[in-house]
């Protein structure tokens, strides 16, 4: 074998072997974006500290979470996708707010139905108002407004359900 030979193949070889390094040394949490509520939509990045954000890498469980450091990776089931949303009351008004904004409504029971009419395990709000489910892809609807969404292999779908307006004087 040639010299010249054997030195492309030992550059390959670290080559390879530092390539390898990088991708393993990668954090975690590098490979995963952030999205929050700002009141009408899921916007990417992160809102102000210890407020209620949603972590999403294709092919996981997406995670709600007011900790970056706490994200724990879940695989989903193969051939479905996730489902993520919050029910909120939006509020408007008031002498000392003229600014609108919203409530998140904590406990409640989300209805899913399948886009066929068949009912899907429903699904409950969290503390900050969030739901989250793993379904297999398909259209399905959301709900009591019956919003329609498309769910994806391997990818996440966010749906922001208004479940009711508070006007203050």
């Amino acid at each position: 074998m040639s010299s010249g030979l054997r030195f492309c193949l030992v550059a390959l070889t670290l080559a390879m072997t530092c390539l390898a390094a990088h991708a393993f040394a990668k954090k975690p949490l590098d490979l995963w974006a952030f999205f929050h509520f700002n009141g009408t939509a899921f916007v990417a990045g992160k809102p102000a500290p210890l407020s209620p954000f949603v972590a999403v890498r294709d092919g996981f469980m997406p995670v709600v979470e007011t900790n970056e450091e706490r994200v724990m990776e879940v695989q989903l089931p193969e051939g479905s996708g996730a489902l993520v949303g919050i029910c909120y009351v939006q509020s408007y008004g008031g002498k000392l707010k003229p600014a609108g904004g919203f409530h998140a409504v904590p406990m409640l029971e989300v209805p899913v139905t399948s886009a066929a009419g068949k009912p899907v395990t429903p699904v409950q709000t969290d503390t900050s108002g969030y739901f989250m489910i793993a379904l297999p892809a398909g259209s399905y609807l959301v709900g009591n407004q019956r919003v329609e969404v498309k769910v994806e292999n391997g990818k996440t779908s966010f749906i922001p359900l208004r479940v009711g307006k508070r006007m203050v004087d």
